[in-house]
């Protein structure tokens, strides 16, 4: 779709990747390859960005309530919705696997509320000094990826509560909004082409 920032257009879990619908097919067939997942087209609120509104786990996709009835029925033949009736892009603002989901300070308690009926633990805290923490981390169910900038007392923090390795890098040559650049499962990763030789390393390390 011309451009490097992959992480935007599309959510995954380790059975289904939601992808655009102006995707092209040696892209579809990238990710179906490498993450090992069918791919199905959507939209969120009308848009391709599909990782700015929802995110998801093996289990439901979490989307806000002003994404389109009609897209919300499409997802429904794939798997389980949870609406959160709230004003925020909660893409930008959350990043979950099965058991964890990692909230920004930005969402309010009645948010909180809502997301904690999925059964997830939540951690509520910003990364690296921004509320993005929908863009600052990736988590899968083995690993997770972090915004460079984070503290180490942040990193430890989300080691000690999610009980799983993890470790910090940019990608696409600098982008610490590493969620932005980067896709992955528990069984593979896709980075944005502009992503460098020692950038992969450290996210391959983070999240083998």
């Amino acid at each position: 779709m011309g451009s490097d920032y992959i992480g935007l257009f599309a959510i995954t879990n380790d059975t289904v990747c939601f992808v655009p619908h102006s995707i092209d097919k040696k892209t579809e067939d990238i990710i179906q390859e490498t993450l090992e997942v069918r791919t199905v087209k959507i939209s969120l609120y009308d848009s391709s960005l599909l990782a700015v509104f929802g995110k998801m786990n093996n289990n439901e996709i979490i989307l806000p309530s002003f994404v389109l009835e009609k897209e919300i029925k499409e997802i429904e033949k794939e798997m389980k919705v949870r609406i959160i009736e709230t004003e925020h892009a909660l893409g930008n603002l959350l990043e979950m696997n099965d058991t964890h989901a990692i909230l920004s300070q930005t969402l309010n308690k009645n948010d909180v509320k809502q997301i904690q009926k999925a059964g997830l633990e939540i951690i509520q805290t910003n990364i690296a000094k921004t509320d993005a923490v929908g863009s600052s981390i990736l988590l899968t169910n083995k690993s997770f990826l972090v915004n460079p900038n984070s503290s180490m007392e942040e990193i430890k923090k989300i080691q000690q509560a999610l009980n799983i390795k993890g470790g910090s890098s940019t990608a696409n040559t600098g982008d610490a909004f590493v969620r932005n650049s980067v896709i992955a499962n528990s069984k593979g990763i896709l980075v944005g082409e502009h992503t460098t030789g020692h950038e992969l390393a450290r996210i391959e390390e983070a999240l083998e």
